[in-house]
C-alpha cells in the first residue's frame, strides 16, 4: 500500500537536483566523457576482442565473395573448412551491411557477458555443429521425406545469421532472468518465423541453433532456468505482443522472402490474385464459371499489386500489438478476433480447394515455387490451428491487459466497421449490377447476393472455387479491387481511434477531472494511486471532490476518501452511499485514514484496521539515536563502498538504467509465489508518471543496484511531501541499501522544503503486540492471512523494516456495512488486488501459498 497523491500540473513540481552524496552523481554525460578518454577505449577495445575478430572477417571474407561471385559457393559436402567459412561469408552488399550490424549488437553484449573465448567457442564451434547438424537433416529430409519438403535445399555450412543465434542463445545462460527470457522469445520468433513462413536455404539451420546455443551456454557454465518464470503484468504484455507481432509479420515474410517450400509458405501463395489473363482472357484456375484453358499460355496475375491487400489486415494486428503492450484490453480482444477470423478464412479455403487446382496453379506459377501440392494442403491446416492457438494463448493471460476501452469509443468503433461493411456491400451491389455486361459471365442478381460477403475480404484470398463472374472491363475491375481496399483502410483508421487514441480509455474524461481536483485541492496519502488505471471515479455534483472505487461482484471498493478542494465535506459520503445504492452495488471505503473514519461515524457502520501506516517529518528526522543505528550503519557502509543516491525521475534516465530497473524488478516479481499486485500497490508500470520520482541505488560501477520510486502527497492545492511506493533491489546488492537511500529521501526532502513523507502502509500487520483476547474473530483471521500471505509479500517483515526508522504509525480502516458481508467483502478485495483472478486461480493461489509457508516454516 503506497500513500500517494495526484500528478500536479499547476502546482510547482519540486527540483530534481541530485540528493547530497558522498560523491559527485555520476551523470550520463559524465560517464560518456570517461569512456572517451584514450585509456578507457583501449581498455574497451580489449574487452571486445573477440567481437572484433568476428566483424573483421566478416568483412574480408563478404568483400572476397562480393568481389568474385559464384567462386566460393560451398557445395552439398561435410567440408569443415567450407562450413567454418560459411559462418562469415555474405554475397550480397546489403546483407552484408544488416550482418555486420547485427554481430556487433550480438557480440558485444554476448561478449560483455560470458568473454570472449566462450564468444569465439559459441560462434565458430557452436555454428560448425549448427552446420553438421543441418546436413543431417537434409539429407533425411531429402531422402525419407522427399514429398514433403520443410525449407529449400540447404547449403554446405549455417551462414552468419545461425552463428549469431547460436551466440544469443548461448550468452542467454548467463544474462538476468528478464533477458534470458526476451533474447530466446526473440530468437524463438525470428527462427521459428523465417522457418515456418521464408523457409529458405539457410533458415533450417537458424532454427537448429536455438538448441544448440541453449545447450553450448550451459556446458560454459551458464545457469540453467529454473522452470517457468513468474512474469510481471508488464512482461506478460511484452510477451504477447510480441506473439501478436509474429502472426502479423509472418504473412509478409512468405510473400517477399519465401522460398515457397515452408510449413506456412501458403500464406506467400494466397498473396496471389487469383485472377489470370491468359490467351487475352481473364480466368480463374478452378472456378466452374470461368475457368482457364488448357494447357496454360502466357499466364500472369490480373492484377499483381492486389495482393498487397492482404496485408492491410496484418496492419490491424501491428496496431493491436501495440495496444496490448500499453495493456489496452480492446486491443487484446481484436487480436482475438482477427486471429479467429484467419481460422475462419483459413478453414474455408481449405474446403473449398481442390487438389488440381492446387496443381495447376503449381505449373502456372512456377517462376515462384513448384508448390507440393500436399504440403499445401498441409500448411492450410497449421495456417488454422496457429491463429487458433494464439487467439487461445491471448484469451487466457487477458488479465494481463486490463484498460478498458471508453464504451462511447467502443460504440463508435464498431458503428464505424457496420457503416464500412454496410456501404461497401451497397457499393458492391450497386457497381456490379452497373458494370454487369463487364463481368464474365454476366452476374445474375441472385448469383450477386450469394457471394456478397466476399467483398469484403482482399482479393487475393477469395478462393477460386467460389468465383461465379469475373471482371473484366477496367471499371468492373476498379469495383472489385477498390472496393475490399477501401474497406480495410477505413478500418486500419478506426483500429487507430480504438486503440491508440488519448482518450480511448475507459474513464479518460472523469480520470482528467479527478487529476485536476487532486491538483487544486488535498488527499490522503493514497489519493495519487486514485489516478492509476481501473479505477472509476464519483465526482460530486455540487461541490469539487471526487471519490475512485473499483467495483468488484456488488461492492464498490473505495480506494481510500474523497479528495479534492471540499474532501472535508461531510455530506460527501452520504452522497457516495446514495450513488452506489441506486446502482445495487454496497459500497465499501477502503484503506481510509482517521479523519475519513470519523467523518464516516455518523454511518454506524462497521470498522475494522486492515493497514498501519508510518510517516516521517523530514523537516525534523534525524538519523541519530540507538534504534537509528541501521541507518547511520547503511550510510556509511554506502560511502565506502561507492554507493551513491540518485534523485529523478523516469522520463530523466537512460534506455540502460531503464533496462536495470525492470531487470531489477523482474528478478522481484519471479520470485513470488503469487503474482504482482496493484490497487494500492504500486509496480513498475506507474514509473513513468511524471509525477513519480526515482531514488535510484547506484554502484562503485554505475550500476543500478535498488530504487525507489515516490508519489506525491498533495496539501492545499501544492505537493508538500512524497510516499513511497515501489522498493526493490539486486540480488547481491548491498546490505542496508534500502535504509540508504530512505535516509538519502529524507534528505532530500528537507532540502525542497517537503513537510510530508510516508513509509506507506502495511496491509495486514501493525507495529505494537496486542493480546489475543482483546481481538475479534475477525482480527485473529486477518492475522491468519498475514500469516498466509508472509512467504510471498512480507507484509510484516515490512512493518518491521520501518520500525527501523522510527515513525509515528497510524492505522488504515476499512468501513463497511455489515461484518457479516466481510467473507464477500474479502473475495472482492482480493479481486481488487488480483484483477482477472478466477475460481480455479484462487484455489491454485492458496495451495502455493501454503506450500511456500510450510517450505518457510521446516
Amino acid at each position: 500500500m503506497s500513500p500517494v497523491s495526484s500528478p500536479t500540473v499547476s502546482a510547482p513540481a519540486p527540483a530534481v537536483p541530485a540528493a547530497p552524496q558522498p560523491t559527485a552523481p555520476r551523470g550520463d554525460a559524465h560517464r560518456l566523457a570517461a569512456t572517451a578518454s584514450p585509456g578507457r577505449l583501449t581498455a574497451l577495445l580489449r574487452r571486445h576482442v573477440g567481437t572484433l575478430s568476428i566483424a573483421a572477417l566478416l568483412i574480408v571474407t563478404g568483400t572476397v565473395s562480393i568481389a568474385t561471385p559464384g567462386g566460393g559457393t560451398p557445395g552439398a559436402s561435410f567440408d569443415v573448412r567450407e562450413m567454418l567459412l560459411s559462418l562469415v561469408r555474405v554475397d550480397d552488399p546489403l546483407a552484408l551491411v544488416v550482418v555486420l550490424a547485427l554481430a556487433l549488437v550480438v557480440c558485444v553484449a554476448a561478449e560483455a557477458v560470458m568473454g570472449t573465448r566462450r564468444l569465439l567457442a559459441a560462434f565458430f564451434g557452436g555454428g560448425l555443429v549448427v552446420g553438421v547438424l543441418g546436413r543431417v537433416l537434409a539429407a533425411f529430409e531429402e531422402n525419407v521425406i522427399p514429398v514433403v519438403p520443410l525449407n529449400a535445399p540447404p547449403t554446405a555450412g549455417a551462414p552468419p545469421l545461425a552463428a549469431l543465434l547460436t551466440v544469443a542463445l548461448a550468452a542467454s545462460c548467463f544474462a538476468a532472468p528478464r533477458w534470458r527470457r526476451r533474447v530466446r522469445l526473440i530468437g524463438v520468433v525470428f527462427a521459428v518465423t523465417l522457418f515456418l513462413y521464408a523457409a529458405s536455404a539457410g533458415d533450417m539451420y537458424a532454427l537448429i541453433a536455438l538448441p544448440v546455443g541453449a545447450g553450448a551456454g550451459l556446458l560454459m557454465g551458464g545457469t540453467r532456468s529454473a522452470g517457468v518464470l513468474r512474469s510481471s503484468r508488464s512482461e506478460q504484455r511484452v510477451l504477447l505482443a510480441a506473439l501478436t507481432v509474429v502472426f502479423a509479420v509472418g504473412p509478409v515474410v512468405a510473400t517477399v522472402w519465401g522460398s515457397g517450400a515452408g510449413l506456412l509458405s501458403v500464406y506467400g501463395w494466397l498473396s496471389y490474385d487469383p485472377l489470370a489473363s491468359t490467351g487475352g482472357t481473364v480466368c480463374a484456375i478452378g472456378s466452374d464459371a470461368a475457368p482457364c484453358a488448357l494447357p496454360l499460355r502466357d499466364y500472369a496475375e490480373l492484377q499483381p499489386w492486389a495482393g498487397w491487400i492482404a496485408a492491410l489486415p496484418q496492419v490491424v494486428l501491428l496496431i493491436a500489438a501495440w495496444g496490448i503492450l500499453r495493456g489496452r484490453r480492446g486491443a487484446l480482444h481484436l487480436a482475438v478476433a482477427m486471429n479467429l477470423l484467419t481460422v475462419v478464412a483459413m478453414t474455408a479455403v481449405i474446403a473449398l480447394t481442390e487438389t488440381d487446382t492446387l496443381r495447376q496453379l503449381a505449373d502456372a506459377r512456377s517462376g515462384y515455387a513448384a508448390i507440393d501440392v500436399w504440403q499445401t494442403l498441409l500448411g492450410m491446416v497449421v495456417g488454422a490451428l496457429l491463429p487458433l492457438a494464439a487467439a487461445l494463448v491471448l484469451i487466457r493471460f487477458r488479465s494481463a491487459a486490463q484498460i478498458a476501452s471508453a464504451p462511447a469509443v467502443r460504440r463508435r468503433f464498431v458503428a464505424t466497421l457496420a457503416i464500412a461493411a454496410g456501404g461497401t456491400l451497397v457499393l458492391a451491389v450497386f457497381g456490379i449490377l452497373t458494370f454487369s455486361s463487364g463481368f464474365r459471365p454476366w452476374p445474375s442478381l441472385p448469383a450477386v447476393l450469394a457471394t456478397l460477403p466476399l467483398r469484403l475480404l482482399p482479393p487475393s484470398l477469395l478462393p477460386s472455387e467460389a468465383l461465379s463472374f469475373v471482371p473484366v472491363t477496367v471499371e468492373a475491375q476498379a469495383t472489385w479491387y477498390l472496393l475490399p481496399l477501401a474497406f480495410w483502410v477505413v478500418v486500419i483508421g478506426a483500429t487507430v481511434r480504438f486503440v491508440v487514441g488519448s482518450r480511448a480509455t475507459a474513464g479518460a474524461p472523469d480520470r482528467e477531472r479527478a487529476q485536476a481536483l487532486l491538483a487544486a485541492g488535498s488527499g490522503d496519502t493514497l489519493a495519487h494511486m486514485t489516478l492509476w488505471e481501473g479505477n472509476s471515479y464519483w465526482l460530486a455534483a455540487d461541490v469539487e471532490a471526487a471519490i475512485a472505487y473499483r467495483v468488484r461482484g456488488r461492492f464498490a471498493v473505495t480506494l481510500g476518501g474523497p479528495f479534492g478542494p471540499d474532501r472535508d465535506d461531510p455530506a460527501l459520503a452520504a452522497a457516495f452511499v446514495d450513488f452506489c445504492e441506486e446502482r445495487g452495488w454496497t459500497p465499501v471505503f477502503y484503506s481510509v485514514d482517521d479523519a475519513d473514519r470519523a467523518r464516516l461515524a455518523f454511518l454506524g457502520w462497521h470498522e475494522l484496521r486492515v493497514a498501519e501506516e508510518a510517516s516521517l517529518d523530514p523537516q525534523t528526522w534525524m538519523p541519530t539515536g540507538k534504534k537509528r543505528q541501521d541507518v547511520r550503519t547503511a550510510t556509511n557502509r554506502a560511502e565506502r563502498e561507492g554507493v551513491t543516491a540518485e534523485w529523478t525521475r523516469w522520463s530523466a534516465v537512460s534506455v540502460v538504467a531503464r533496462a536495470q530497473i525492470r531487470d531489477i524488478s523482474e528478478a522481484w516479481v519471479a520470485d513470488k509465489t503469487i503474482p504482482e499486485m496493484e490497487f494500492t500497490l504500486g509496480s513498475t508500470d506507474q514509473l513513468a508518471d511524471p509525477a513519480v520520482r526515482l531514488l535510484l541505488a547506484r554502484d562503485a560501477h554505475d550500476r543500478i543496484v535498488a530504487f525507489t520510486s515516490w508519489i506525491p502527497v498533495h496539501r492545499d492545492g501544492a505537493v508538500a511531501g512524497y510516499a513511497l511506493d515501489v522498493m526493490r533491489r539486486r540480488e547481491g546488492a548491498m546490505n542496508g541499501v534500502m535504509e540508504f537511500l530512505i535516509g538519502r529521501a529524507v534528505e532530500q526532502l528537507r532540502a525542497d522544503g517537503m513537510t510530508v513523507m510516508s513509509l506507506s502502509g502495511s496491509p495486514l500487520a501493525r507495529h505494537d503486540a496486542v493480546d489475543d483476547g482483546d481481538r475479534s474473530s475477525i482480527e485473529r483471521g486477518l492475522d491468519v492471512l498475514s500469516a498466509l500471505l508472509e512467504p510471498a509479500y512480507g507484509f510484516r517483515s515490512l512493518a518491521t523494516f520501518k520500525k527501523k526508522f522510527q515513525p509515528e504509525f497510524s492505522p488504515l480502516w476499512m468501513v463497511s456495512p455489515d461484518p457479516a458481508l466481510l467473507p464477500a467483502i474479502g473475495v472482492a478485495l482480493v479481486r481488487c488486488y488480483i484483477p482477472g483472478l478466477t475460481l480455479r486461480g484462487a484455489v491454485q493461489l492458496t495451495a502455493a501459498l501454503r506450500r511456500s509457508r510450510e517450505t518457510i516454516s521446516a
